[in-house]
């Protein structure tokens, strides 16, 4: 019987490689048709309802594949496709998602790796292995075959751009007259491309049934470019006044270096930007070609699709963007400079010495650990203000549509900073798979935007040194302004130890809260322990602060019970920051079934991992990691892997349930939710994820919480029963 192979997401960049990699070996393969209307009814094939209209189609093309009788299905997991940059966590998430929604053998599921930037050497192995799964036992056949398929690849990427062509046209044969080539069209002349419009987006929604209609209307106004129309060396060249633009993700760095030069050489007039609903990546670059267009007076459509998007609504804006831009003679803002204000780099105003405070964003009991690490520095900062709804109102109003709750809550918190007049502001970050890498300078472009003049400075892991030591010393001069480095060690003491004492008094809290006989009481000894960790000022005086604290919780009279064991795990920020879980474990720790709540994702293991990368923390991690391999053998960024990872641990730890938090278009955890419904089912160990974000409410957060313990506590007692 043929292998399998399903027309969804990398399909539309990389199927010249999988095809030439599977005719070279001499494999019998077929593909799944197009998405046709008719597939959007099934959809429901996918285990959850979160994942973008691209990512549930696949799991139609898979079930089509399969009873067709194809025995092996072939879904490589593509991390990265150059040297700097990583690809969209659901494109390495897919196979885990696939693999474990249909339920298919590990010897009938050949998902080989691309990752070109982190196993650069080693990545090509996994094709080698994927052949002899396939039935070619020689490893000279595969190299061969690896070799010519990547050179198809190159190939095809070269002639969409010197013809005009799209994937969609090659696809069906080539069919559609070539358009002028914009490798060879270097005018700039303002009104020459008038009729020309820019369709920017993903090839796997504008050329498959989601958004090929909307590429054709656009085509009846005139000429059409693609994104993988316009060379890579001008899309890259278009990125460099971008900080750290090397970094972003290979196909969204492109798509968004391709709208720049088209916005910047004149090539074309005007721009729809079509990406799916939620897309994490789109909300990211949609800010670039926002700011780009508007600066040069390029009129911009963005469009957003579902299989809930109604074709008529779409064609409707779409007409009237294009009848309102259809003006050949119009001369648009096509002589500005090449390079307006670099972006990432500080602004003119904030450029050299500024005595000003430095404003400080945080996540749960870190403000703590802050406030001392500055103090002992010698800085002005200025702690930030508590999370309330109406710093959420301030992030929302100037956030992107689908970015995650994390940001809106910081970007609120920033907002009221520069309100204040703070000009500087500091967020940890490192540049990865997850957009969090990217927030720090978005969120300065977002509120430079809406006329705060603010710079946000992003400091990332001194680790490894060989690399980051040099970046993590100027960061350190930058906030220090002129502090020796011993100032900075000290405070960085002093911030360490209190973090590891705030996550061992919470942890304390949790088992309070389970046997404590008078409800209330480890929450109010805690919040007197909370001010007095702020206050200490050494870590001597951390430590007794802390041993006062563990005296008295054990004082607390407690009952003799036997409480429910719930892990909860998600994503970082979400999972430790209680006003956007609204409070999530108090609750827990208040139902009346007892409940004892148990997380290991914590401020003192992320910074231990992520910093610091102690042996202990790594040990940690590979353990994680080791029990996800089953379910999710790909690391698809943020903690996606680890919640996985985490869930399974849970069933060996006699955990009775798994509450899994995450926020709103998470990517890494939107993968971790679907393949947590197989984890479940095969474990048998019930796991609730929730979706958080700013419309969460509390009553409905309890409601959900009672049902899951009552679930709980009743498998308990049928399973007492059982053993009787």
């Amino acid at each position: 019987m043929p292998v399998g192979v399903p027309r969804s997401l990398s399909f539309f960049y990389l199927f010249p490689l999988y095809r030439t990699f599977l005719n070279e070996l001499g494999v019998e393969w077929m593909e799944s048709p197009f998405t046709s209307e008719a597939d959007l009814n099934h959809l429901d094939l996918c285990p959850t309802d979160e994942p973008c209209v691209a990512v549930k189609a696949a799991f139609v093309h898979v079930d089509h594949l399969l009873r067709k009788g194809c025995e092996k299905l072939f879904v490589p997991a593509v991390v990265s496709l150059s040297r700097t940059a990583y690809c969209c966590p659901k494109m390495m998430g897919l196979p885990g998602m696939l693999k474990s929604a249909f339920g298919v053998p590990d010897d009938a599921f050949v998902s080989p790796v691309i990752d070109m930037r982190d196993d650069p050497k080693g990545w090509p192995r996994t094709w080698i292995s994927a052949a002899r799964r396939l039935g070619v036992s020689r490893e000279d056949t595969a190299r061969k075959a690896l070799a010519k398929a990547v050179q198809a690849w190159r190939e095809h990427e070269a002639t969409c751009a010197s013809t005009g062509l799209s994937a969609w046209d090659i696809l069906r044969g080539g069919t559609r007259k070539p358009s002028p080539s914009l490798g060879t069209d270097k005018s700039t002349t303002p009104g020459l491309h008038a009729n020309r419009t820019g369709v920017m987006g993903h090839s796997y929604i504008l050329h498959d049934v989601f958004g090929r209609r909307l590429v054709e209307r656009v085509r009846q106004y005139g000429p059409v470019v693609t994104a993988e129309n316009v060379p890579e060396d001008d899309a890259g060249a278009a990125l460099e006044g971008i900080f750290e633009a090397e970094k972003l993700w290979s196909i969204e760095g492109h798509i968004l270096g391709a709208a720049l030069h088209l916005i910047r050489s004149g090539k074309a007039n005007r721009l729809v930007f079509v990406s799916a609903f939620s897309c994490g990546p789109a909300s990211i670059i949609e800010n670039y070609i926002a700011k780009e267009a508007d600066a040069r007076g390029i009129p911009l459509l963005n469009l957003a699709v579902d299989e809930h998007s109604g074709e008529a609504g779409l064609f409707t804006r779409l007409e009237a963007f294009m009848d309102a831009t259809h003006v050949p003679e119009r001369r648009w803002a096509s002589a500005l400079p090449d390079s307006l204000q670099p972006w990432g780099n500080p602004a003119p105003e904030a450029r050299g010495h500024n005595p000003g405070p430095i404003g400080l964003v945080d996540m749960g009991n870190l403000r703590y650990a802050l406030r001392s690490l500055f103090a002992e520095m010698g800085c002005n900062m200025v702690m930030p203000p508590p999370l309330t709804e109406d710093i959420v109102r301030l992030g929302k109003e100037i956030a992107p549509e689908f970015i995650c709750y994390p940001m809106v809550t910081l970007i609120g918190q920033m907002r009221k900073h520069a309100e204040d007049g703070v000009r500087k502001i500091v967020m940890v970050q490192g540049k990865g798979k997850c957009r969090l890498g990217w927030y720090a300078q978005v969120m300065e472009e977002i509120l430079r935007k809406n006329g705060y003049p603010v710079r946000v400075l992003s400091v990332d892991s001194p680790l490894p040194l060989g690399k980051n030591w040099r970046p993590f010393v100027d960061s350190y001069r930058a906030l220090s302004e002129g502090a020796p480095f011993t100032k900075g060690l000290n405070g960085l003491r002093i911030a360490l130890t209190k973090i590891a004492a705030s996550d061992r008094a919470e942890d304390i809290l949790r088992e309070t809260r389970a046997y404590e006989a008078e409800r209330g009481q480890g929450d109010r000894r805690y919040a007197r322990f909370a001010g007095e960790l702020d206050e200490a000022g050494t870590p001597r005086e951390v430590k007794a602060v802390f041993n006062d604290y563990c005296r008295d919780m054990r004082r607390i009279p407690r009952l003799h019970v036997n409480p429910l064991r719930v892990a909860v795990v998600g994503e970082v920020y979400v999972v430790n920051e209680p006003f956007v879980n609204k409070d999530a474990e108090r609750i827990l720790g208040s139902l009346e079934q007892r409940v004892r709540v148990y997380r290991t994702l914590s401020v003192s293991s992320w910074v231990d991992y992520h910093l610091f990368k102690l042996p202990r923390a790594v040990r940690q991690y590979n353990e994680v990691v080791k029990a996800a391999a089953p379910f999710l053998a790909v690391n698809v960024g943020g903690h996606g892997q680890e919640s996985v990872g985490e869930a399974v641990l849970a069933k060996t730890l006699g955990m009775d349930g798994v509450i899994h938090l995450f926020p709103f278009t998470c990517m890494p955890e939107i993968i971790a939710q679907n393949i947590l419904v197989t984890v479940s089912r095969e474990l048998d160990i019930p796991v609730l994820s929730l979706m958080i974000s700013e419309q969460t409410g509390v009553a409905g957060l309890e409601t959900r919480f009672e049902a899951f313990c009552d679930l709980l506590e009743g498998r308990r007692k049928q399973h007492s029963a059982n053993e009787r």
